[in-house]
């Protein structure tokens, strides 16, 4: 009978949420989804020493945050929980001393030191460093006196000194290893804590696992994770090994050369939609070169054998063009509500709850915003303009190259000059006799007035115009900041800036 097919991610709960966890559960998902299985979540948390406190709930938000969302785990429950490794401590060494009484493991008694010699040997005989096997050949008397006269133990898997292990992965096809080259792993700790390889398969196995989608990180260890499956008399899953997220210089991806915690890129204010995106794209061809496409899309087309083993390049510029689309379909309410936080933190008066009339403002903001942003912190940052109506003009410094400084002088004369003055002038006045309330095609129509007027081109009236209400050479179109700021403000930071700089 065939199995249902049923996939899992399992990370340690040991810092910040790593977005290469939320790599390997999309496309677990995925693969669950097309296959009509089941997707669970596993904590692996046996490693104490690594264990950080919070880390468990921060892995919960942040896979929940980007709809990654699973049928079993530690928070829901499932027929075959628990499902954190250290609520099942007491199953890994029945299993571990199961194998002992089959002949497929063994108590191992090597001291520390002996191990550290051993490993030294190894070094200067330019040998790969491994276990000898120096307990496996205890007999059944000596292994009896050292537990009765408690010495401490692990217990070792008895790997077969002859043939070979292969790995038969979906995307990689055979994968051959030498079982004389792979030594005897420790399954069961001296403080009874299983090492990763036992609990891992023990747990697969009583999960019912089909299928096994990590990273290829865990190739090397797959032909022990193979020999348990034997020793067990278990029937393994199907392994498939994901090509590893890449740095732009190809190696592993870092965080001491790309941010990696699942946390900042939420912070930093990309959308859910654009990272879960970007992650697709990773090793996958969605087909007709599509790039743009919801999770949802994703699923429902979703082939493992579309996937490359080229390793995908976890490149920001690419994540952030991906997110500015995103960013451009959201319903315009909706990115406004997400980017409230941002303007908020970037200190500009604004409302949790704002009312109508203050949101209306913001989504016109945000709206303007959008189209050339990557995230809604760089909306926040870039919309300084609509909020801050105290401005100077700014200093040349040494550090600005030609085209900055010839930008920054010219800010002081054109505010000065007579056309210039001329052009501030009759804006200024025209803006007095409008309504406070004024519409984006009013404020085109104000300025496209007082150009006619004036007479001059359009970088003689607009920006002595843009100097005084923004105090910036380039930026924000003048007519969506009129309509935004409104004429009260308007005026406000046209006559302030003429006092300091207009004579």
């Amino acid at each position: 009978m065939e199995r249902k097919v049923r996939t899992r991610v399992a990370p340690s709960p040991t810092g910040d949420p790593h977005v290469g966890t939320a790599y390997i559960a999309m496309f677990n998902i995925a693969f669950a989804h097309a296959n009509g299985g089941e997707f669970i979540l596993r904590i692996e948390d046996t490693d104490q020493n690594r264990y950080t406190e919070g880390s468990e709930q921060m892995i919960f938000d942040a896979l929940k945050w980007l709809d990654l969302n699973w049928a079993e785990g530690p928070d829901v429950g499932g027929e075959c929980g628990p499902y954190r490794q250290s609520e099942r401590f007491h199953i890994y060494g029945d299993y571990a001393r199961q194998l002992v009484e089959k002949g497929e493991a063994y108590y191992c008694f090597c001291t520390q030191e002996r191990l550290e010699n051993l490993r030294e040997r190894q070094k200067a005989m330019g040998k790969a460093p491994g276990y000898d096997g120096h307990c496996r050949s205890l007999t059944k008397e000596e292994i009896e006196a050292k537990l009765a006269a408690g010495e401490p133990y692990v217990i070792r898997l008895k790997m077969p000194y002859e043939g070979e292990t292969v790995i038969k992965d979906r995307l990689r096809g055979d994968i051959v290893f030498e079982n004389n080259k792979i030594d005897d792993q420790v399954l069961l700790k001296a403080d009874g804590y299983p090492t990763y390889h036992l609990a891992n398969v023990v747990d697969d196995h009583l999960m019912h696992i089909t299928h096994v989608i990590r990273a290829e990180e865990w190739i090397a260890s797959t032909p022990k994770h193979i020999q348990l499956y034997k020793a067990f008399g278990w029937e393994a899953p199907e392994f498939i090994h994901m090509p590893l997220l890449r740095n732009s210089d190809r190696t592993k991806i870092s965080k001491r050369k790309n941010p990696v915690s699942l946390n900042w890129y939420k912070e930093e204010g990309y959308l859910k939609e654009g990272l879960v995106n970007f992650l697709g794209l990773m090793g996958y061809s969605f087909g007709e070169n599509k790039e743009i496409f919801s999770l949802e899309e994703f699923k429902d087309n979703f082939n493992i054998d579309n996937v490359s083993l080229g390793g995908p390049v976890f490149d920001l510029v690419k994540l952030g063009w991906v997110n500015n689309q995103h960013m451009r379909k959201k319903d315009l309410g909706e990115l406004t509500r997400l980017t409230i936080p941002f303007f908020i933190r970037e200190g500009y008066e604004v409302s949790e709850n704002p009312s109508e009339k203050e949101f209306g403002k913001l989504c016109q903001i945000v709206e303007v915003l959008r189209e050339g942003a990557q995230t809604l912190s760089e909306i926040a940052r870039e919309a300084a303009v609509y909020f801050n109506d105290e401005y100077e003009l700014p200093v040349v410094t040494e550090e600005m190259n030609k085209k900055e400084k010839q930008g920054i002088e010219r800010l002081y004369t054109v505010i000065k000059d007579e056309t210039g003055r001329q052009s501030i002038d009759l804006f200024l006045e025209k803006i007095k006799n409008s309504q406070e309330d004024i519409s984006i095609d009013e404020a085109k129509d104000l300025l496209k007035e007082t150009l006619d007027e004036i007479g001059a081109g359009p970088g003689k009236v607009y920006m002595p115009l843009r100097a005084v209400l923004t105090g910036l050479p380039k930026g924000a179109d003048l007519y969506n900041l009129v309509a935004i700021i409104g004429r009260e403000r308007t005026i406000k930071r046209i006559e302030t800036m003429l006092e300091k700089y207009g004579n």
